[in-house]
């Protein structure tokens, strides 16, 4: 399957500091919704996402060492990095506001930018993630490094979001994973991430505290990630609302785009 039979996007490219940035365009209009993806993911990941989020402008963003984004030859993986590469790939869009939708790792990217550039950010999601771990760097739960073909991709990105539409997860095995050297369909990232989750070394409570903008936090009914943490990350920020998704696993733009497309515009409202 070619990727433009997913539906017709806009590929972008910013240099970063250590090469490009990727993003897709999924098009619409008006204030840009700009969605950072997991460490697993991709791009791609929002596919279904931006399609019920239709007419409204949706951005997605490979982050470093992800996607058709640079690796880093130093393994500069901390959130930090992804917060500068943020800045730069946000700046290239000369909008004055944005709001941005992060899972995962992703989330805690958009998190500390928000607290940095609070002008910047009009709305912040923050879904399904801790803002620290007891796991360490290290402790990366195995996955496979290659399929044989495109196929044993997709079965097994179906096999890990069971709920997922089969739209949203062809988007992923399709963008996400690409031909290696030896001819096999491998993940879309730098091998790095096949043992290191670098977010782990971070603390992001206090962040949490610095937030100004509307704030929503989206928590998965079947997802490591604790609903009492969760909570308590609500109640760090006044104002903000904690919405659960029954019916998804941890990674809710895949596994139940719909729903979380749905929270997204009763949060943003017209």
């Amino acid at each position: 399957m070619a990727l433009t039979e997913l539906g017709p996007v806009r590929h972008h490219v910013v240099e970063g500091a250590i090469g490009p940035l990727h993003s897709i365009d999924y098009g619409g209009s008006g204030q840009p919704i700009v969605c950072i993806h997991g460490v697993t993911g991709s791009a791609w990941g929002w596919h279904d996402v931006a399609a019920a989020l239709a007419p409204r402008h949706v951005i997605a963003l490979d982050m470093r060492g992800h996607g058709d984004s640079a690796w880093s030859p130093s393994g500069a993986y901390d959130t930090a990095d992804h917060v500068g590469d943020l800045e730069k790939q946000l700046d290239a869009l000369d909008v004055e506001q944005v709001t941005l939708v992060g899972s995962s790792w992703g989330a805690l990217v958009a998190l500390e930018y928000s607290a940095r550039h609070p002008h910047r950010v009009a709305h912040l999601a923050i879904v399904d993630i801790e803002p620290s771990f007891e796991a360490r760097v290290e402790d990366v739960p195995p996955r496979p490094r290659e399929f044989e073909s495109y196929e044993g991709a997709l079965a097994w990105v179906e096999e890990s979001n069971p709920r997922a539409p089969r739209s949203a997860a062809t988007a992923l095995a399709y963008g996400a994973f690409a031909p290696d050297a030896t001819g096999h369909i491998a993940p879309k990232h730098d091998p790095f991430f096949f043992e290191r989750w670098p977010f782990r070394n971070g603390d992001h409570w206090e962040t949490l505290t610095n937030l100004s903008c509307p704030t929503l936090f989206v928590h998965a009914g079947f997802t490591f990630v604790q609903g009492e943490v969760m909570r308590r990350m609500q109640e760090s920020v006044p104002g903000s609302r904690l919405v659960e998704i029954a019916e998804a696993g941890h990674v809710i733009p895949v596994d139940n785009p719909e729903a979380l497309a749905a929270e997204l515009v009763d949060f943003l409202g017209s």
